[in-house]
């Protein structure tokens, strides 16, 4: 009878919380950066800067979370920290992307101008995705993608390194597979 009691109760609470509006506790902030800017926003534990040159452009987000972009040489940067995550992405050229979401969370996407230069008129991309707790990185300058905890996904797009890490295990490109 017990079992029922806990099933009815949690059905209830679930769709309870479905049904009916709750309170949005979430503080947003927006930096958006081009022609040599750069924007801070700081809104208690939430925050965003953006920056650039007069070529680059850069978007940062921070919801209950740190998001940071700095492009220059043309590179379009983005950076997104969700519910005390944090998303960094600097580029000089290329398009890093970066987005940490969850506690302690932390994702860094760099792209140098040198991988830039090697490979003219191809979009350099370098992607990381870090979930609660988790740590993910994809930084061109030295080929190194970076996963680590319960969730985290690093790409560059230049060389095909690539990094999957969940509650089941981590897989990573093997190094024979590399430039």
């Amino acid at each position: 009878m017990k079992l029922i009691s806990v099933i009815v109760c949690s059905a209830a609470a679930v769709i309870t919380s479905l049904v009916l509006p709750g309170v949005a506790s979430a503080t947003d902030a927006h930096c958006t950066s081009e022609n040599g800017t750069d924007i801070t926003v700081i809104d208690g534990r939430t925050a965003c800067r953006a920056a650039t040159d007069l070529l680059g452009q850069a978007k940062s987000l921070g919801i209950d979370g740190v998001g940071y972009a700095s492009a220059t040489t043309g590179a379009t940067a983005v950076g997104v920290g969700v519910r005390g995550g944090v998303g960094a992405s600097n580029g000089a050229g290329g398009m890093p992307i970066a987005i940490g979401i969850g506690q302690d969370a932390i994702a860094l996407s760099s792209i140098d101008s040198d991988e830039v230069s090697q490979s003219p008129g191809v979009p350099v991309v370098a992607i990381s995705v870090a979930l609660d707790g988790s740590r993910a990185g994809a930084q061109s300058a030295d080929h190194t993608v970076v996963c680590l905890g319960g969730g985290a996904f690093a790409w560059n797009s230049r060389t095909g390194d690539t990094c999957l890490s969940t509650p089941f295990g981590r897989w990573q490109t093997p190094a024979h597979q590399l430039p």
